[in-house]
């Protein structure tokens, strides 16, 4: 009798061992999937703020560029008002001289 005891005791113990084994399996694999999501929340931080970096810094590179372009079109701009100006001046002078030429202006 003894012995019939001491394995319903021992398969009792057994039965405990077993359903606590799967709550302790329940609970480690319910952290690491917590340690998981986490690590991958940090992940997309970590990813969204290299992406505003690099974005920042392509968009200074951006602004850099123009603002010389722009420059070198307001330098070209200015050149050819010069050259306007210059040239209109003369080809005024010019078809006025033709003008005075012309022998029925006379």
């Amino acid at each position: 009798m003894k012995l019939i005891e001491d394995i319903k005791e021992a398969e009792e113990k057994a039965e405990n061992l077993k359903k606590d084994a799967e709550k302790k399996g329940r609970s480690m694999i319910e952290q690491e999937r917590e340690k998981g999501e986490k690590q991958l929340v940090s992940l997309s931080e970590t990813r969204e703020n290299l992406m505003e970096k690099k974005i920042a810094e392509a968009k200074k590179e951006a602004d850099k560029k123009i603002k010389k372009l722009e420059q070198e079109y307001n330098k070209i701009l200015v050149e050819i008002k010069d050259k306007y100006k210059k040239k209109k001046g003369k080809s005024i002078k010019e078809v006025q001289n033709i003008i005075l030429k012309w022998p029925l202006s006379q």
